[in-house]
């Protein structure tokens, strides 16, 4: 597990040191996706420790201008206005809203874990409210009951006249 580990803080840094390559020779936009794919390193240990989370939120990094970390369906967190700080948004009914904004990856980690937190929260209480309400017992309608007594009758009386006859009591 530690070679593991020592892989990953390897792959970290060398994207950092790449992002800062990038940001010299091949501009921002690029940088911008490397920064945000080291963010998503960060978050998907955090996310797999608890299975619930796992089920709620799905990282994807989508690249256009600006790329895109999106945490959820709602939330995603971009490089801007520059292309060194984080920025957390989410949609909603009346447009985009800035959740925060630092230029400190460690500072939007502790801040997305707490968003994570209060968004799976929020998930249990909307599932405890559509919980499903009891169904009503079936009804039934006059004609429904009319017929099952009518057929009721009529095999109860068949059924008399078979016993009758395999009793000897009744001849044809």
């Amino acid at each position: 597990m530690a070679e593991h580990d020592d892989l990953s803080g390897a792959l970290r840094k060398a994207r950092l040191a790449e992002a800062a390559h990038f940001e010299a020779v091949l501009g921002i936009k690029d940088s911008k996706s490397l920064r945000l794919q080291v963010l998503k390193d960060d978050l998907i240990p955090v996310i797999a420790a608890t299975p619930e989370a796992a089920h709620v939120f799905d990282l994807a990094l989508v690249p256009g201008e600006p790329p895109r970390l999106w945490i959820d369906l709602i939330s995603f967190v971009e490089m801007e206005p520059d292309y060194r700080t984080y920025r957390l948004q989410q949609d909603n009914q009346g447009g985009r809203e800035a959740l925060f904004e630092t230029a400190d990856r460690a500072e939007m980690m502790t801040y997305l874990r707490s968003y994570l937190a209060h968004r799976m929260i929020a998930r249990e209480r909307q599932i405890v409210r559509a919980a499903p309400v009891s169904q009503p017992t079936a009804r039934y309608t006059t004609a429904a009951v009319v017929y099952a007594w009518f057929n009721g009758l009529i095999l109860g009386i068949l059924a008399l006249i078979v016993a009758a006859i395999s009793l000897g009591k009744l001849k044809f």
